[in-house]
């Protein structure tokens, strides 16, 4: 398998006033395509600024981080926009518009990226079937469950066709048993896809769902783990 993310040694470093914040103090891995990989770390451990970059929502101070062949420290602001179109996010809170239906959160993306109609009607019905959701496409995001909004969102991640998907705290607010059923999702969504899925959590129960977890550490990557 080829590689979809490599990072060498990247570092990020924040400046509150004159004094610098080192979020990130050297952080070098490589993911696979098709891998299921979980970053785990507390608060403050520097994942969220490593979601950052893995995002191409940011550079690295130092170092390098490719994304799919293209290193992302030495794209102007309109290069990492367009880079950022090969990462379907998935978010905590969903992000849905809960005037739209389900079919419409999801089709916003591809309305955005100047998809046909015809080819957009195509793959938000492939994109909802596969999360289960071919029967609640016309329901309004408000009309839906906790766990039914998530599925939307990852729907929505997955309809440009990303590279890979990243997702941040997918669980977070959901409860034990939609949760589990979330991540049953999301690991069938890597076997049965060979989507590349990040996730970045607090949460020890859900990396031990997936084969490989990077525990992070006051902005370091202290063990890479096969689970």
């Amino acid at each position: 398998m080829s590689e979809i993310l490599q990072v060498q040694n990247a570092t990020k470093t924040y400046m509150m006033g004159e004094i610098p914040v080192k979020a990130l103090r050297g952080v070098s891995f490589s993911i696979k395509k098709g891998e299921l990989v979980s970053v785990l770390g507390p608060s403050g451990s520097g994942k969220s600024t490593l979601l950052n970059l893995i995002g191409a929502l940011d550079r690295p101070t130092d170092g390098t981080l490719i994304i799919d062949g293209t290193d992302i420290s030495t794209l102007n602001d309109n290069q990492l926009a367009e880079k950022r179109k090969q990462v379907g996010f998935v978010f905590q809170f969903f992000n849905l518009i809960s005037r739209l239906d389900a079919k419409a959160n999801v089709e916003l993306p591809l309305m955005i990226s100047g998809i046909s109609r015809s080819e957009r009607k195509e793959r938000v019905t492939d994109s909802l079937t596969k999360v289960g959701l071919a029967e609640r496409m016309t329901h309004k995001s408000s009309e839906l469950s906790g766990g039914e909004r998530q599925r939307v969102a990852v729907a929505r991640a997955l309809v440009n066709r990303p590279a890979f998907l990243l997702m941040d705290e997918p669980t977070g607010n959901l409860d034990s048993k939609t949760a589990q059923e979330m991540m049953d999702l999301v690991v069938k969504l890597n076997e049965e896809l060979q989507m590349t899925v990040i996730i970045v959590t607090h949460d020890q129960e859900v990396s031990a769902r997936t084969p490989r977890t990077l525990r992070m550490r006051d902005g370091l990557i202290v063990s890479d783990e096969v689970n």
